[in-house]
């Protein structure tokens, strides 16, 4: 009867350990919010949630990459808005120009003045920078002014591109001599050209005119050139728009790949809620014969 009684008591000790270790299992697994809490768990189920947690980082870099392409390339298109803004004045400046006459020195002089201001805004554009400091006209010389004081370009020969999503590159703007140039002369040696018969004494008509009928073709060329690169611009960012379209069905299919390896699904929690339950009373259960155990005479003397 002793060694029944005895055996009873461990048999019942440990059946209430293991109800513990069980318990203790099911509530890590809630607290953790997954089921698999090893790689031991499930050996198949650890490689997958690697592979796919792997997929879900390259799908979440391409998104942040296009977030910052877009910002990008929104902010060249605002520059190329102004851009389009000083051409049309300066085709305004370029007619009124082109109405002087021999002799109107004061005239033409003060309309210098005018186009230089133009031409100077017109340099702080093709110089401007990103919220990072880089010029967004330079190319690869990001960290380097695209245009000297002469308007000359200075960048790279290249524009910078991104890796937007698997497989697809997208260049992050256009270069300055791209921009601002027509054929070999940039829009500011142009202008530069007009200023020096505008600001003759006295003015020549028959030197002033050329100049300013050659700037005149050059701003119409150049407001094609702009308007060329705003066109790419859009269509570089409807593409953006897809591919995130796309990106984000990816990111959530990849999202319940990873939780149907780790086990955090919606189903596998409720199973694992119903599991602790079970639990509780199975512990509850095995905690009660033990305590009984205990009470029995063989143990209390």
């Amino acid at each position: 009867m002793r060694i029944s009684t005895l055996y009873m008591f461990k048999q019942s000790a440990e059946s209430m350990s293991k109800r513990v270790s069980e318990n203790n299992e099911v509530y890590m697994k809630l607290s953790s919010g997954k089921t698999l809490l090893r790689a031991s768990d499930d050996p198949q189920g650890a490689t997958d949630a690697i592979r796919y947690q792997d997929a879900l980082s390259q799908l979440e870099l391409y998104s942040d990459a296009r977030s910052r392409m877009r910002g990008t390339l929104q902010h060249e298109e605002n520059i190329l808005n102004g851009v389009n803004a000083l051409y049309a004045t300066l085709n305004e400046k370029a007619v009124a120009a082109g109405n002087i006459q021999d002799g109107q020195n004061e005239v033409s002089h003060a309309l210098a003045a005018e186009i230089k201001g133009l031409r100077d805004n017109l340099l702080d554009l093709a110089n401007n920078r990103d919220s990072s400091g880089r010029y967004i006209f330079a190319g690869y010389m990001t960290d380097k002014e695209a245009f000297d004081d002469k308007g000359d370009y200075q960048g790279g020969r290249d524009v910078q591109t991104q890796s937007v999503a698997e497989g697809t590159e997208m260049p992050s703007g256009h270069l300055g001599s791209e921009v601002f140039y027509v054929g070999s002369n940039s829009i500011f040696s142009v202008v530069d050209k007009a200023l020096e018969e505008l600001n003759k004494t006295p003015v020549d008509k028959s030197t002033l005119g050329p100049a300013i009928e050659n700037l005149m073709e050059n701003l119409s060329s150049g407001l094609e050139k702009v308007g060329k690169a705003q066109a790419e611009i859009g269509t570089n960012l409807q593409q953006l728009d897809a591919l995130d379209t796309n990106g984000d069905v990816l990111i959530r299919d990849t999202i319940e790949k990873v939780e149907n390896a780790i086990g955090s699904d919606y189903e596998t929690m409720t199973s694992l809620i119903m599991d602790s339950k079970m639990s509780e009373f199975a512990l509850n259960a095995s905690m009660m014969v033990f305590q009984s155990m205990q009470k029995m005479n063989l143990f209390n003397r």
